[in-house]
């Protein structure tokens, strides 16, 4: 979120993640007034009245850099709020005034990115929608170009590509955008970037309406992607070493450093790039272009993912169209270098196997023609944006309607005398190949010369050469192409001009992208054989939640690289095991109505993952919801129960969670609950595979809790856990409420753990362990593993710890309880299984350290017998203690966890 000192500019920020505040002001006096405030406190709070908009106050200590970082409840509201900023000091408070929720789009790139939308198609048309109340609380910013040699924290660029400089690195309002200024001919919407614009505003049209959208422009012109990526990227990408020297602007990180790192605590939904001329025109030699630009800018995509540190947010990506006027030699056409950069930007859309998920490409290759700014810069940007809405509806909403993409290339394979290309086009319409044929704003025609009957768009690969395959051998039928008599070639491709006068096009008008594939090769990537065969559970299951740090924000790399930190970090020997992908992996149902993963997020699949775990010695885990509608509007599993638990039994899943959220459902929330236990038990028939079933809610001991134990594993006993201490609080004292139905196999849940999340001091995040481990909960770290700090870690693997949590209690009960209480302290009490041991947390409720004691009689220990006392945080014996212990100077908000051990048998 950014926050305006301006009492009548304000901005936006997305509730997707709602992960991180950044405050940036205009006024340098306020901004060294805040930054002043190094180490102290700040306290945040919406002061429009009721905490309608983010649930309350939130208060959090400022790090070296003076920067405050705090995690919001997730907002659905549109109206305004005023949010005040306050430090520990006595000067008055900032208050940001008229701040709205909403979706945040970076629009970066080169010239084409820049190009303004009054050289576009339909000025006037194109301008009108700002007047349109749906558009009303769209917000633009346009950075100012500038370089740098490190990174910034604000933004120093002054060269202004926008009506007058002074609209330049401030927010402003639709109203503003098509406000005209004294003495200057051009609104400020008509210099903002077309693509940037069109697209933004086309999403909004097909599926956000009066949502606020910002969109912020940062862009220059005749840039390489080098300059936008970060040194680090540079320095760990595999052709780091292979970047050229160039001045000024070019130099690599430079755009990056001045023009992306200032954005990097900022808040998006998603990034919309278009680029890659630069690198077309000025090629490395002795470096395959393709392998080079794809390694860059998947490169450039994980860099800005990495320092958002909000997981992985929408990235789509405008394939390059010509650049060149129809009827161009075909000696000029193949040294535009165009051809290589659309195969690297292919790269990066989401495929099985890829190195980038969460990413889309639009599909540019029929959009050439002449503007004002020559043939570089072809001027139907709006049809490019229409294209690039559709795929960021796919990818950043997992909208899997209207139709986003044309077809796309499956395998292709020999089929007798011919070569045979199997597309899926999405659409019961059949593909068909169309001449190319565009008009110029000056009215001028911008057509094939050639067109199909002389330049169908296939070549073939003999070995030696590439052949052009003739119209007549060129046969569309239904979702496959046929290219008649060419069964020996050893390669195909498509496209491959800088204007390619000829293109396949599906029923909708999507075109396929253009391709180099050989032949027998498949895109899809056969899968592992399934792992082996697991049993029922008995404690407490432990393991990794993608929810509280990601939210929608994940996909399948991300996941594996989670999967690879906990194998390596100290977790897994910890016993952390269950690595479970929560809300936003599913998109639908298919006509038989098996779910369907995400194609953008998960393009290998489920199974994939699945497999990938458990060669890596962990278990794997999904989510649903028991009504129709998951909570992030997914399908859900009502009336498919034993449909999914069969799909989830193949997949070879270890771990099912089924919340309570939306949509239709059965009037009892049983029925989902028993119906996959059905699923589940025939999975294990079959398979030997135990399933873990977790559902939402069970908070009756005396109600659900006498039979719930028989449908699930564990139940969640609370509302979702926020990164506050109140929230913590509240549900740990809710789950002591249901401690007497957990044993062996059956445990109540207050949800997945916020350590490693900002919101909790380091001692409250130690607490938060304590009391979790002590209480039998279920340990799913919600973290960024990937990234987890060493003192993260040090509260997740401590073996001591998980033992206590794991430990299945003297006689069953396995849920350690609250035994004594006083309004600013608690002793929580778990008796150990081994019959001589007790677990204690002496927990701290105050704000001021304290002394604690735990009495022998409240343990159940026999009051003079002697005992030994191990500190397990700090992995040391204190010695021997008789009648009670007192842990000394426990901090406020802190707990001291010790286990007691005495050869004497028990009190009780």
């Amino acid at each position: 979120m950014c926050i305006s000192d301006s009492s009548t500019v304000v901005t936006i920020t997305t509730d997707l993640v709602t992960l991180v505040f950044f405050f940036f002001f205009k006024q340098k006096t306020a901004y060294e007034m805040l930054r002043s405030l190094v180490g102290s406190e700040m306290c945040i709070r919406d002061s429009s009245g009721g905490m309608s908009h983010f649930g309350g106050s939130y208060s959090a200590v400022a790090d070296s850099s003076g920067d405050w970082v705090l995690q919001l409840n997730p907002s659905s509201k549109t109206s305004p709020c005023d949010i005040e900023v306050q430090g520990d000091s006595d000067e008055n408070p900032v208050v940001a005034r008229g701040v709205l929720f909403g979706d945040v789009f970076f629009c970066s790139g080169q010239s084409n990115m820049v190009f303004p939308l009054k050289l576009a198609y339909n000025l006037s048309q194109e301008r009108s929608d700002m007047n349109q109340s749906q558009f009303k609380d769209f917000r633009f910013f346009m950075t100012a170009r500038g370089y740098s040699s490190a990174p910034q924290w604000d933004l120093n660029g002054t060269a202004c590509d926008a009506n007058t400089p002074a609209n330049c690195n401030k927010w402003l309002t639709a109203a503003q955008s098509i406000s005209p200024s004294a003495g200057v001919p051009d609104l400020f919407l008509d210099t903002f970037s077309a693509v940037c614009y069109m697209t933004v505003r086309d999403i909004a049209k097909l599926h956000t309406g009066t949502r606020p959208m910002a969109l912020i422009q940062s862009a220059w012109g005749g840039t390489r992607v080098e300059a936008w990526m970060s040194a680090e990227a540079i320095k760990a990408n595999q052709f780091g070493s292979k970047v050229p020297a160039r001045p000024s602007q070019n130099q690599a990180s430079v755009l990056y450093n001045a023009m992306v790192a200032p954005w990097n605590k900022f808040a998006i939904r998603a990034a919309l790039w278009y680029q890659g001329e630069a690198n077309a025109d000025e090629k490395i030699a002795g470096v395959d272009q393709t392998q080079y630009y794809a390694s860059m800018l998947q490169g450039l995509i994980a860099d800005w993912r990495e320092h958002k540190g909000m997981g992985d947010f929408g990235f789509v990506s405008m394939q390059l169209p010509p650049s060149v006027a129809p009827g161009t030699g075909y000696s000029q056409q193949m040294a535009t270098g165009r051809m290589e950069i659309r195969l690297a930007e292919a790269l990066t859309s989401a495929h099985a196997g890829g190195g980038t998920d969460i990413s889309g490409v639009a599909v540019g290759l029929d959009m050439g023609g002449k503007s004002a700014w020559g043939y570089d810069h072809p001027p139907n940007k709006n049809e490019m944006s229409r294209r690039l809405a559709l795929q960021m509806l796919h990818t950043a909403y997992a909208t899997q309607t209207p139709l986003w993409t044309g077809p796309v290339l499956v395998h292709v394979l020999g089929s007798g005398a011919d070569l045979e290309l199997e597309l899926e086009s999405a659409t019961s319409q059949a593909m068909a190949l169309k001449d190319v044929r565009t008009v110029n704003p000056d009215g001028s025609w911008n057509n094939c010369t050639l067109c199909c009957a002389q330049a169908a768009p296939f070549d073939i690969w003999d070995g030696d050469n590439w052949t052009a395959v003739t119209l007549a051998k060129t046969k569309v039928e239904g979702s496959s192409i046929r290219l008649v008599g060419a069964a020996g070639a050893k390669a195909v491709r498509y496209g491959w001009r800088d204007f390619v006068e000829c293109v396949v096009y599906n029923g909708q008008g999507l075109p396929l992208g253009p391709f180099e594939q050989a032949v027998g090769a498949s895109r899809i990537r056969n899968l592992r054989p399934p792992a082996a065969t697991l049993g029922p559970i008995q404690s407490p299951p432990m393991g990794f939640n993608s929810w509280n740090f990601y939210h929608c924000n994940i996909d399948e790399n991300t996941v594996k690289a989670i999967v690879d930190a906990m194998a390596s970090n100290g977790m897994k020997e910890a016993g952390y095991e269950y690595v479970n992908i929560d809300d936003c992996w599913q998109v639908e149902r298919n006509s038989d109505g098996s779910i369907q993963p995400d194609p953008v997020r998960f393009p290998s699949g489920i199974k994939a993952l699945a497999d990938y775990a458990h060669s890596k010695g962990l278990k794997f885990g999904v989510y649903t919801a028991r009504g129709s509608r998951t909570c992030q509007n997914r399908p859900g599993a009502y009336q498919h129960e034993l449909q999914d638990a069969a799909t989830y039994c193949g997949w070879g899943l270890d771990y099912l969670k089924n919340d309570n959220c939306g949509g239709s459902s059965y009037p009892e929330a049983n029925t989902s609950w028993s119906k996959f236990q059905q699923g589940f038990d025939e999975c294990y028939r079959q398979t030997g595979r135990y399933i873990v079933k977790s559902v939402e809610y069970c908070k009756d001991p005396s109600g659900c809790g006498q039979w719930i134990g028989g449908v699930a594993n564990l139940w969640r006993t609370t509302s979702d856990v926020q990164s506050t201490w109140q929230s913590v609080m509240s549900n740990i004292h809710e789950q002591n409420n249901m401690s007497r139905i957990a044993k062996p196999g059956n445990f109540n849940d207050p949800d997945m753990l916020q350590v490693g999340n900002v919101g909790l001091t380091l001692t409250e995040q130690y607490t938060h362990m304590s009391l979790w481990s002590i209480a039998g909960a279920p340990l799913l770290a919600g973290t960024d593993l990937i990234h987890a700090s060493s003192d993260t870690l040090a509260i997740l693997a401590n073996k001591e710890v998980t033992a206590i949590n794991q430990d299945l209690g003297l006689d069953g009960a396995i849920q350690g309880v609250i035994v004594t209480a006083t309004p600013t302290a608690e002793v929580w009490c778990k008796k150990l299984a081994d019959g001589n041991s007790v677990a204690v947390v002496l927990l701290n409720l105050g704000d001021k350290a304290a002394n604690l004691t735990a009495d022998w009689g409240s343990l159940g220990l026999h009051i003079d017998q002697p005992a030994t006392v191990r500190d397990l945080w700090h992995r040391a014996t204190l010695g021997v203690a008789t009648r009670n212990f007192t842990a000394h100077d426990v901090p406020g908000h802190g707990a001291a966890f010790v286990k007691i051990t005495t050869n004497a048998p028990r009190v009780s």
